[in-house]
Formats: structure tokens, C-alpha cells, sequence
């Protein structure tokens, strides 16, 4: 199966002769976000794994599906900030999310 990849066209516009420091800090940024979602994910997938009952079950599902379209949406302008970028940029030492 042939998935094509997905771009945001806007932000190539939007970032169309901007200085290249001003798209790393910018990336940089949105891969931060992208770790802050990824883990909030994983924390809404475990409260949603140890539910007992099937209303507490529905709530937390949801609460896990909505997380993860925050995190494949944030992948999305990740990968679209480092196609623009030309490459993945040096992290800072990370701090705990």
C-alpha cells in the first residue's frame, strides 16, 4: 500500500525565505510539543487500560482517542518543519515532560 505523505502546504508558505535560526528554534519547538502530547497520550492510554467500569471505560477511551489525534496532527508539522528545515536539528538537553 502506497501512502503518500502528508505535507502542510501553509507552513512551507508561511516559512518561504524566513531565516533558517528562526525555522530550527521553530522545529525545535514543535518536537518538544510533539514529546509533551506523545507522553500525555501514553498517561490517558493507561488511566483508559485500568478503568473499571464501561461509563468510566467510554470516557476514558475518548480522552485516549483525542490525545492521539493531537499526537499525529503534531507529527504532521513536525515532519513538515524538518522537510522545510533540510534536517532533524540538535535537541536541547531535555528536561522530564
Amino acid at each position: 500500500m502506497d501512502n503518500p505523505k502528508i505535507v502542510l502546504r501553509p507552513l512551507i508558505g508561511l516559512l518561504e525565505g524566513q531565516p533558517i535560526d528562526m525555522i530550527e528554534r521553530l522545529t525545535i519547538e514543535a518536537i518538544s510539543k510533539h514529546r509533551c502530547l506523545v507522553s500525555e497520550a501514553e498517561l490517558a492510554y493507561d488511566r483508559y487500560k485500568k478503568q473499571p467500569g464501561e461509563m468510566e471505560i467510554s470516557e476514558a477511551r475518548e480522552a485516549y482517542l483525542s490525545s492521539m489525534i493531537a499526537v499525529h496532527a503534531q507529527q504532521t508539522v513536525v515532519s513538515t518543519l524538518i522537510d522545510i528545515l533540510g534536517y532533524i536539528p540538535p535537541m536541547p538537553t531535555s528536561k522530564a515532560h
